[in-house]
């Protein structure tokens, strides 16, 4: 005999499938929600409410996914994809508390899906990820994904078209991340097993003709819906390359622009614009570092008469040779630029006048040795230049000026030498 109160205490498990299924279509439906919120306010670019400051979102987030942002992208794509499959997994879950699909085999799938996901999840979240050549494992992703809609496809009874629809879901996603040849090789591969799987269940309803010709239908739509897709991956990829060709165009273009705004284009030296710009650096570095600069102009003697008897074309070729034998002779750290017409201003940095001066006369020296155009290869021309020292807190116009003015001093007593201008404060003392 029974306890006399045990028909109080037993529940029937009858009793418990309409709030298990109830609970599983909330669960689904909240799911739904979030995945439609999330994507509603990314494409319009709505801004989310403000959340209390003492939520720990930002924590949360790098707890879940990671802190740093190339893996925190790779684990957000990859949230996107457990949303679908957690949408998959309680559909065929709601489709065994309605008595539609086997609870074994519904159960057995479950808990495989779990534990894929798992598996990918520990991956990127301990950073295994990394050492592929695809960080994201899209292909891998992609692949899981497939296999386990045609396994839910299988098993899914009336429910089946379901695993067709987010087959399509998850290859349009995938065109975004994946490249062509990876989604020509998950078409093929989605091609196959949605086919083993369709042939399985009209095997077994072979006694059925309906179902066997829906099956057929159904596999001939989806070979279709491939081959639109595989097309559309086609015309995505060419997109792709030509944006990439406009892309570099736009970056060698870009770099050429910049180029040009900053150098001059016959010498391949630092425009006066870009000297200028360097200068002040230089100017406010020296002020809160207390190390000297200096600045010498140069001019290359007799240059005029160059032009006249030898033409443009080489006085050209002597104003590049004459630039690069001067830029042979500065340190890395010293800067030339070509001042307008044949002067060239120097800035030596942390250098004293005697320092700057000595390195003048050996580029002179250089200068004299060297070839300056084919036009005449015994030609050898000379320069004459003036330094000075960058004064504190004064304008750097005035330190210009002082080197101007040594420069056509050295031009009065002779030409081919270097003279220095004192700063003013040497000259007032």
């Amino acid at each position: 005999m029974g306890h006399p109160f045990s028909s109080t205490h037993t529940v029937p498990q009858s009793a418990l499938l309409p709030s298990l299924q109830t609970l599983q279509l909330l669960m689904l439906l909240a799911l739904t929600v979030a995945v439609v919120v999330v994507a509603t306010t990314r494409l319009l670019h709505l801004r989310t409410l403000q959340l209390p400051r003492w939520l720990p979102l930002r924590g949360l987030s790098d707890l879940i996914l990671s802190p740093q942002p190339e893996q925190k992208a790779i684990g957000k794509r990859f949230m996107v994809g457990v949303a679908n499959c957690l949408a998959g997994v309680l559909a065929l879950n709601v489709g065994v508390t309605l008595h539609l699909i086997d609870e074994a085999a519904c159960r057995l799938l479950t808990l495989a899906a779990l534990g894929t996901v798992g598996v990918f999840y520990a991956i990127m979240r301990t950073g295994l990820n990394r050492r592929f050549s695809d960080p994201a494992l899209t292909e891998a992703q992609t692949s899981a994904t497939i296999l386990f809609l045609a396994w839910g496809y299988l098993i899914g009874g009336p429910g089946r078209p379901l695993a067709l629809l987010l087959l399509i879901v998850i290859l349009l996603f995938s065109m975004f991340i994946n490249t062509s040849r990876q989604l020509f090789r998950a078409s093929v591969l989605a091609g196959g097993v949605f086919g083993l799987a369709m042939a399985s269940v009209a095997w077994e309803a072979r006694t059925d003709t309906a179902t066997v010709a829906l099956q057929l239908v159904y596999y001939c739509v989806l070979l279709l819906a491939l081959a639109s897709v595989s097309l559309l991956i086609n015309q995505m990829t060419q997109l792709r390359r030509v944006s990439q060709e406009r892309q570099q165009e736009l970056a060698e273009a870009l770099n050429r622009i910049r180029d040009l705004a900053t150098h001059d284009e016959l010498t391949g030296l630092f425009n006066r614009r870009h000297m200028l710009e360097l200068l002040n650096t230089e100017k406010h570095r020296s002020i809160r570092s207390g190390r000297a600069f200096c600045l010498a102009m140069l001019d290359i003697d007799h240059f005029k008469r160059v032009n006249d008897r030898l033409g443009h074309g080489a006085g050209d070729e002597v104003l590049s040779q004459v630039a690069q034998t001067i830029l042979a002779g500065l340190r890395e750290t010293d800067i030339v630029a070509r001042w307008g017409g044949e002067e060239f201003l120097v800035m030596f940095t942390d250098t004293d006048v005697d320092m700057a001066e000595k390195v003048l006369l050996r580029i002179q020296a250089a200068l004299r040795q060297t070839g300056v155009t084919q036009v005449d290869e015994a030609l050898r021309v000379t320069f004459s230049a003036g330094v000075t020292a960058y004064q504190r807190d004064e304008m750097l116009t005035r330190t210009i000026d002082r080197a101007d003015r040594a420069l056509y001093a050295a031009k009065a007593a002779g030409r081919d030498r270097v003279l220095r201008e004192p700063t003013d404060a040497a000259r007032a003392a």
